[in-house]
């Protein structure tokens, strides 16, 4: 018995080892992000004094939300988008065929004054049409937008009020072609939120990493932004048939070698998932949607065309995959781990674990964006446990997705109980229902 342990314990440490390589890579890599930034910020000021432009660049911005059965979360976001500091603003809000009150709700608001004070500049457009989709919903707005920019925005989120204003720089580069905001998960008093929050707090901090190695491929519906004439007008619109839209749209801006940023600055907060069934089928979405457009990609995989960022098709890509290899084994690794841990007295590779995990707090503490945030470090000794629960969650994912693959069953979209946003981003008040997403 001790043997097999023991040989466990050698699978265990030698798939860990692999991913920790590649996450120390990416803590050393992602403080660096803002010293790229900053030096793209002085090379495009020396450009714009070269060229003579004293008017700052001001295009005009299209924020698409798309909604369905969203009347929790849709005034809310619209205000938050209203309250926008950036003047030159278009706002169209697609209902795909909502059967709650949402549509009712809106068309009072666009006949309140309401909107005109909060930002009296701003266009604001709604279209009412059949269900379709989401994907349907996102090319309606977008065919409808006359913005040089079109900002994607779900509407059970919300914007920073200087959101807009931070992003519209990034596209005075003209080699961005599309940038990623950072997503936030919304004031959440449960120990379900408390969890996401940490979670994405971590996830999009390595985003910083694949920025730096310019190599970012994953464009949340949440949050992003896209220079209209180059992705939709050259490459298409939304597949409105892919129920991963979003995710389907980023590998394919990158495989036609488009280029993206993480835009750090540009924030937006999202609703998490309020139960846990609600975030398995949240993590179902993603990686069916994942692996499905990996195989429509796969050619982006150890590519040699010029198109392709080396980091992404050699690095990034393949260690996805891994990851999710060893993601299969992980659960009942780090249990035997665990056991083995106990049964011999040897915790080594369990306090290297947990070390790993402690520096990672350490560096997100010590290169918050806007300032060093060392109280996250007393979170450390209580909450490093609970990406034990993320990791059972993925894991059911996981197998629920292959299951899926193997049986050529599609994503359908899951029920989500909504609550609404407690974040000081946009101070309005919310109630609580409980709605069915499309």
């Amino acid at each position: 018995m001790a043997e097999h342990y023991l040989l466990l314990r050698n699978i265990t440490i030698f798939f860990a080892t692999i991913m920790l390589v590649k996450y120390y890579l990416f803590l050393l890599l992602a403080p660096f992000h803002a010293v790229k930034e900053a030096l793209r910020q002085e090379r495009l000021a020396g450009k714009r004094l070269e060229n003579g432009l004293r008017r700052p660049y001001r295009p005009m911005v299209s924020v698409v939300i798309p909604a369905w059965n969203e009347e929790v979360g849709l005034l809310r976001t619209v205000r938050s988008v209203l309250n926008s500091t950036y003047q030159n603003l278009e706002i169209i809000v697609v209902n795909d065929g909502s059967t709650d009150r949402s549509h009712e709700m809106f068309e009072r608001f666009m006949k309140s004054a309401e909107w005109h004070n909060l930002h009296p500049t701003a266009q604001l457009h709604y279209v009412y049409k059949e269900n379709g989709g989401k994907g349907t919903a996102l090319n309606r707005g977008i065919v409808a937008s006359k913005g040089e920019i079109v900002v994607t925005v779900d509407a059970d989120s919300v914007l920073h009020r200087k959101a807009i204003a931070r992003l519209v720089p990034y596209f005075e580069d003209e080699k961005i072609d599309v940038a990623v905001g950072n997503v936030k998960v919304g004031r959440n008093h449960s120990v379900m939120g408390f969890i996401q929050n940490l979670e994405y707090l971590f996830g999009f901090y390595f985003k910083r990493a694949h920025s730096v190695m310019n190599a970012e491929y994953i464009f949340g519906g949440a949050c992003a932004a896209f220079r209209k004439k180059k992705v939709f007008e050259q490459l298409g619109l939304f597949d409105e048939a892919n129920k991963t839209e979003d995710i389907e749209m980023s590998l394919r801006t990158r495989y036609n070698g488009l280029h993206s940023v993480y835009a750090e600055d540009v924030i937006c907060y999202t609703e998490g998932a309020s139960t846990v069934m609600g975030l398995l089928n949240q993590r179902l979405r993603w990686k069916k949607g994942r692996f499905d457009t990996f195989v429509r990609y796969r050619r982006m995989f150890f590519s040699l065309d010029k198109r392709h960022n080396r980091a992404l098709s050699w690095f990034i890509l393949p260690f996805c995959l891994l990851s999710e290899s060893q993601l299969l084994f992980e659960p009942v690794g780090l249990t035997l781990l665990l056991s083995y841990s106990i049964i011999s007295g040897d915790y080594l590779s369990l306090s290297l674990g947990i070390l790993f995990i402690f520096a990672t707090y350490l560096v997100i503490a010590l290169f918050d964006h806007e300032k060093i945030n060392l109280g996250i470090l007393f979170l450390f000794p209580f909450t490093w446990p609970l990406f034990y629960f993320l990791v059972w969650v993925e894991w059911l994912a996981l197998i629920k997705s292959i299951l899926m693959t193997v049986r050529g069953d599609e994503i359908e979209w899951q029920s989500w109980s909504r609550t609404g946003i407690d974040t000081d981003a946009e101070p309005v008040p919310t109630h609580t229902h409980t709605l069915a997403h499309p």
